[in-house]
Order: structure tokens, then sequence, then C-alpha cells
């Protein structure tokens, strides 16, 4: 029956290829493509395979492609012959692998999920191993590695709630799909369950990968700029926000503006998806007249907020900017990854992240992380933090030991892997 399914799921991916590229063509209108490389996403490519062993590792966006940076370069030391294939699927990662200097690793989409596509693909690239980046489980493109005689690991396995409902209505179709992974080694015990649950062999948990992050590279005269405008005053930041929260934040400036007789007070808001800048800053004009968007020509030092709308630069607000809010939680719609602002020391703000369980309960447990209902509590405690700098100071050397507390992460799973690498 899986089989006929897969087949029959084949088919169509075929037949629909013609609304496949007008889809493609459509995210070329909104900005969402680059252009010049569309065709690597039905395998076509402008770089020659090199000769030699070669790993595919696929990331699909920022936060798996950030992930993988440490192991691969981890990988190239112990094999320095063998070449590295990473692909991504959205534009933003295929802008930071441009960062990439070195020759032997090489950046390309991921292939559309199409037998044609990936045969070629495949015959094109021949990896030797395909390492796989936690949760987007392609049907074809797995099942034509395995067919390949390749052998498959995913690494940091993520299997949310809302995942496991799903696939549980398809619990046989998806025990197909995953038994294409030789080795399985998970995030977080949660994950771990909710794979076995669902028929998975051969599982392991290790942790997650993200622990193991590198700083990333950021512009430095960005920065300045940054550093500029915040000079003495005091600041917040809210990060990775999604749609409605931003005025959530806007009334929390005025809040504690008012409240702690802040008249120079700053609010940075970086939204999770930085096409919506400019329709934020039209939104919350309304509850703060002066907000202007980071590369305005016309911000300035009493700007009283900004919004980002630049790309791949939450690193240097988190370096620069101590207390944070955490988007993607009032309300509860999963929560953002506290990963990154608690390696930088931050004192960290949320609602409740379903997304990130075992971490938040860690964090909580750690007294790394403030835990938020409402909107209310967001104003409070963030006053807390901006207020009393010694109570804030706690939250942030916890954070930032939490974290370190995490560095074995990355060896472990480079011993689990180290058999199978080529």
């Amino acid at each position: 029956m899986t089989n006929f399914l897969l087949l029959i799921y084949k088919i169509l991916s075929i037949i629909f290829i013609p609304i496949v590229i007008i889809i493609v063509f459509l995210r070329i209108l909104q900005g969402k493509e680059i252009n010049s490389r569309i065709k690597e996403r039905f395998a076509f490519s402008k770089i020659k395979r090199p000769t030699g062993k070669l790993i595919w590792i696929n990331a699909s966006s920022i936060g798996e492609y950030l992930a993988t940076i440490s192991l691969i370069k981890k990988i190239r030391k112990i094999k320095p012959k063998t070449k590295i294939l990473i692909t991504t699927n959205t534009k933003t990662s295929a802008l930071l692998a441009k960062k990439i200097s070195d020759k032997n690793i090489i950046h390309q989409f991921t292939p559309q999920d199409n037998p044609l596509v990936i045969k070629k693909f495949l015959n094109y690239w021949k990896p030797s191993l395909v390492l796989w980046m936690e949760s987007e489980f392609w049907p074809i493109i797995l099942d034509e590695i395995k067919k390949f005689n390749i052998k498959i690991i995913l690494l940091n396995g993520r299997m949310s709630d809302k995942s496991f409902r799903n696939w549980n209505y398809f619990k046989f179709f998806f025990k197909k799909v995953i038994t294409n992974f030789s080795l399985i080694l998970t995030m977080s015990k949660i994950d771990q369950k909710n794979f076995k649950k669902l028929g998975a062999k051969n599982i392991g948990y290790i942790g997650n990968l993200k622990f193991c992050n590198e700083d990333q590279t950021y512009n430095k005269s960005i920065e300045k700029k940054a550093k500029k405008l915040i000079g003495n005053r005091p600041v917040w930041l809210a990060a990775s926000t999604h749609s409605g929260e931003e005025n959530i934040v806007a009334v929390s400036h005025n809040l504690l503006k008012k409240e702690l007789k802040l008249k120079n007070l700053l609010t940075v808001i970086v939204p999770r998806n930085i096409k919506r800048s400019t329709d934020i800053v039209k939104e919350i004009r309304s509850i703060v007249p002066s907000v202007k968007l980071f590369n305005s020509q016309f911000i300035s030092k009493n700007t009283e907020i900004i919004v980002d709308d630049s790309i791949g630069q939450l690193e240097m607000w988190y370096k620069n900017i101590k207390t944070v809010f955490l988007g993607k939680s009032l309300p509860p719609k999963g929560g953002q990854n506290p990963i990154e602002p608690a390696r930088n020391g931050c004192a960290i703000i949320s609602g409740t992240m379903s997304n990130f369980k075992e971490i938040e309960k860690e964090m909580l447990i750690n007294k790394c992380i403030l835990h938020i209902k409402n909107n209310l509590d967001l104003f409070y405690a963030t006053k807390n933090f901006v207020k009393r700098d010694s109570y804030a100071k706690k939250f942030r050397v916890n954070a930032k030991n939490y974290v370190k507390s995490k560095s074995l992460i990355l060896d472990k799973t480079f011993i689990k892997i180290k058999k199978y690498l080529v």
C-alpha cells in the first residue's frame, strides 16, 4: 500500500511540474528567489562537480544551515580531501552561504521533490553520504537516495507536536519514509519519543547542534551605526517578532517610558520576516510616532523605536542589546529558538515555547529565562530587566553558562557519525 502511494505521489510530482514552474516564477516576482540560480532547483548547476568523495548536507533554511557550520569544519579537519555539498531551500540562507570561503564547500539550492530532478541531481553530484538536518522529510528525495545505495543520517531530528499529530494520521506512510535513514539523532528526548511512536528505528538522542553554533559574521559598519544610535540609552530588543506582536511591543514601550520616566528609551524590533518591516512602521506609528526603519536616512538618536529591515544582523543586536523579548510567543505559536541570545549572554523574556519544550524547561530550572503569559507580563518583565541591572545580570550569566554546558554535543554527534564518513 505504501509503495503504491509513493508511486502515485511520484507520478503526480511529474504531472505537476508545469505548476511548480509557475509557482517558482511567481516567487521570482515576489523577490523570494535568486533569478540567476533558479535552474539549481531543477538540478542544473553552473558549478562543475569536483573530483573525489563528496558529502551532501541538506539544511533547509538559515537555522539549520548555521547548525551545520561547526560540524562541517570538524569533518573537513578529519577528512580534508572530502568535498562538502550543502543545499538550502531559502534565499536568505543562500545569501549567507555566499560568505563561505572554502573552495571545497559548495552551496546549491535543494532540488525539487521530483524523481526526474533528484535522479539528475544524484547522477551529477554522486554523494557518498547524505546528512539531513531536522524535519523536512521529502519522500521522493529520500527514497531515491536510498535507491542509489547512499547512507542517509538524520541530524538534529525534530518532530514538533503539530508534525507528530499530522504524521500520526499517515503513520504507515511515515514509516516508509523514515526507514530511509540509517541513523537518526534527535535534538531532544521529546523528539526521540515522538519518532519512536511513529515507528522509527535506530534512534539516538544527543542534543541540539545549535548549541555549538559559531558566532555569525556581521557588517561592522552596521554595528558602528547601531552603537551610535544606542549610545548610553536604556534599550531592549524584540527579536524575531510575528504579526501582532509589534503592537504589543509598542504599547510596552510607552508604558516603560512613562512608568520608569525614561524619555530616552530605545526599543529595537527585528521581525522574523523583514519584508514586513515597512508595514510594521506604518502599523505602530499611531502608538509611537517616532518610529523609523534602521536603514532610513531620517533615523536619529531621538528615534524611539527602530525596526530593522536588514538581513542577518540578529547576532549583532544580541551582542549590543542584553534585554531580549523573543517573538512568536504572544500569543504562543511555538516560540523562537532561545539558544542564540543565551549564547550571547542576554536576559531573555518569552511566552511558551512549545517548539523547544526541553530547552525551555531546562532554562527555567537554571533561571536563564523569564516566562510570560500575556501583554502585561511583557511590560513587567522588561521593566525589571531594564530597571534592575543586577537582577538582569544573573539571568545573563546563567544563560551563557547554560549554553557552555552543552558544548560537548558537537563532539558526541561527530563520534556517532564518524564511521559513516568517507
